[in-house]
């Protein structure tokens, strides 16, 4: 039940934290098997999906750190449209989208990510991270705004 309720949301977020697209389902495997085997030790001070996101964002971190440096980790935005070029100019949307984002510091686009993509509580990334509730708060007051001012960037190269 955990597993068929959290394997769409997991898989996301690890591909989201930067988990090299051909080790996503691995990472994403080595999630539930960590739940699994501390199943025990889950005392359900938290929902069941915050704890997931805690092993999450720490598998995610593990599998960067083993990435190769020459592994480009930019995972595609999974979007659908009626035609060819809908489909295309939203993965140029994607791409500039994955790109600015790589452009914020790891803790700011760690929670930004988070809560604005995959629509985590602020709290919830707090128990989950055991990061202070106001802390990420601010970082993700500073994570949007930084986002903010790389798009209005990159909108005024464009004219």
């Amino acid at each position: 039940m955990l597993y068929a309720e959290h394997f769409k949301a997991v898989w996301r977020t690890l591909q989201r934290l930067g988990v090299h697209p051909g080790s996503v389902d691995d990472a994403t495997q080595e999630v539930f098997v960590t739940a699994w085997r501390k199943w025990h030790d889950f005392e359900g001070r938290s929902t069941a999906r915050t704890w997931l996101l805690g092993i999450a964002i720490r598998v995610a971190s593990d599998t960067r750190r083993k990435q190769r440096p020459t592994e480009e980790v930019s995972p595609e935005l999974q979007m659908s449209g009626p035609g060819p070029e809908t489909m295309a100019a939203s993965n140029e949307v994607g791409r500039r989208v994955e790109q600015l984002l790589a452009k914020l510091e790891p803790e700011r686009r760690e929670v930004l990510l988070l809560v604005d993509l995959e629509g985590y509580s602020v709290p919830e990334v707090a128990s989950a991270t055991g990061i202070n509730l106001n802390t990420l708060y601010t970082r993700l007051r500073s994570a949007r705004q930084q986002f903010e001012e790389l798009v209005k960037r990159e909108s005024e190269e464009l004219r």
